[in-house]
């Protein structure tokens, strides 16, 4: 009995919580609005005395019932409609003085004790008196006097006093709308505590029985996710392989270039020879070394962007990484005519990075611009082309950033697919062009380096791709 007692379930914790919690609540707010309701509420009761007593009052004066031989019984009827119409009325008295005496007198009353008894009241008072009073019998009620004035029948004669009505109105009405309140709002509290613990006692239900469901799809999604993530990485690696399938036709073109020229000055040295001529010997051979060490830095270039990745990092010079990938990248660059600019800041420092990585990013973003360029030569023919490359060390929210932007002139992004360019496989572009992988990769090799990837575009005219690794100068 003891156990269950301390290890109470999870039902009735809220249910106490939400008993704790809402029905204080809702007490102090009636108790508040009880404060300043209350106040107003016996005001009310005040001026509906004084107005019923002022009704009184004028009903004498006008229809002169205090200059009648025997005016007690002709108030007294006054008197009693007015207590049946304001049933909150104790006492209603009229007092006047005694034309025999000239002594106070009460000529009409709605109490029948003691009828000739004398209340001395300040018969010459001009205004209307009010007081608070409580009583053991009565409980709380106004205590009102509210004189009789007879008008002066000078312009401008001041009013004659001529008697007082004296009103009791009880208070009790109000004592009986607050209580009213206070039931009504316990009773909504505990309407409502009981409510919430029901809903929330059927949805709580409703998940403990769902608990096995929900513990047996997270196993699959966690199945599910590494699948996922054992699918990227191909994909990662596939995406590398077309990079480099692109880029194949390139070299061999780049290549064969060389390799033309290379044949053709050998024939001419083959012809010199029969001539003769040092100086003519000299200059063929020099034309013939240059092309070789072309494509002997051509051959280098595809051998190390082939080459399977280092996974540790070490210190890269971006601005020569940077010619390295534009070098790469030149023969479709002069294809397409594009007008390549580049500020490269030279006192830049090196980044720690995986130089291949970082290359095959570099590879993807250029690669992505001139495609871009090459779609938008096919709409119009004549449009400039251009890209421009910067790269630049700076300082934000306090740490260091090496940033390589990238600006072209392409066909642009339109605004509502810039949210999802770096999404997995998206991609504007046809089926056999394109996975939709690409960014995406670009991105993860960058986050992985604890860098950012910033694309910004407007549609028919640029695409800006901004670059940032983590710098230490």
């Amino acid at each position: 009995m003891k156990k269950s007692r301390r290890h109470l379930d999870l039902r009735t914790k809220i249910s106490l919580v939400l008993a704790a919690v809402i029905l204080p609540t809702f007490l102090i707010v009636t108790f508040a609005e009880n404060q300043v309701t209350k106040p107003i509420l016996e005001d009310e009761i005040r001026q509906v005395g004084i107005t019923s007593a002022k009704t009184l009052a004028a009903e004498i004066v006008s229809s002169r019932l205090l200059a009648l031989s025997d005016p007690t019984p002709a108030i007294e009827r006054r008197i009693q409609e007015l207590i049946y119409s304001q049933p909150n009325i104790l006492r209603l008295e009229v007092i006047a003085r005694d034309p025999l005496t000239g002594l106070p007198k009460i000529f009409g009353s709605n109490i029948e004790d003691e009828p000739d008894s004398v209340q001395i009241v300040p018969l010459l008072v001009d205004s209307v008196s009010s007081k608070y009073m409580t009583n053991d019998d009565s409980g709380n009620f106004w205590d009102i006097f509210v004189p009789i004035e007879q008008k002066a029948r000078v312009a401008h004669g001041s009013h004659k006093i001529i008697g007082a009505v004296h009103i009791e109105i009880s208070t009790k009405l109000v004592s009986q709308i607050v209580n009213t309140l206070w039931k009504t709002t316990a009773s909504a509290a505990a309407f409502s505590v009981v409510t919430l613990i029901v809903v929330l006692g059927y949805f709580l239900k409703k998940t403990v029985a769902n608990d096995r469901k929900l513990r047996e799809a997270e196993t699959q999604n966690l199945q599910l996710t590494e699948q996922l993530h054992e699918v990227e990485r191909k994909l990662m690696n596939t995406e590398k392989l077309a990079v480099m399938g692109q880029l194949t036709a390139s070299f061999a073109h780049e290549i064969g270039t060389p390799l033309n020229a290379v044949g053709g000055h050998m024939q001419l040295l083959e012809d010199e020879l029969r001539i003769g001529g040092t100086t003519i010997y000299n200059e063929r051979f020099s034309v013939i070394n240059g092309q070789l060490l072309k494509i002997e830095t051509i051959v280098k270039g595809f051998l190390q962007s082939t080459a399977k990745p280092e996974s540790q990092r070490q210190l890269v010079d971006l601005n020569r990484l940077l010619d390295r990938t534009l070098a790469i990248l030149r023969p479709r660059i002069d294809l397409l005519r594009v007008d390549l600019k580049s500020a490269l800041e030279k006192k830049m420092g090196p980044v720690r990075a995986v130089p291949l990585e970082i290359e095959q990013i570099l590879l993807n973003l250029l690669n992505n611009s001139l495609d871009s360029m090459a779609s938008k030569r096919l709409e119009k023919e004549k449009a400039r082309l251009a890209i421009e490359i910067s790269t630049e060390a700076s300082e934000e929210d306090g740490r260091s950033w090496a940033k390589i932007m990238i600006f072209d002139t392409g066909e642009g992004i339109p605004k509502e697919d810039l949210g999802n360019v770096l999404k997995p496989f998206f991609t504007t572009k046809k089926p056999e062009e394109g996975t939709g992988l690409g960014l995406t990769i670009c991105q993860q090799l960058v986050h992985k380096h604890g860098g950012a990837l910033n694309i910004d575009s407007k549609e028919g005219a640029w695409t800006k791709v901004t670059l940032k690794l983590p710098y230490t100068r």
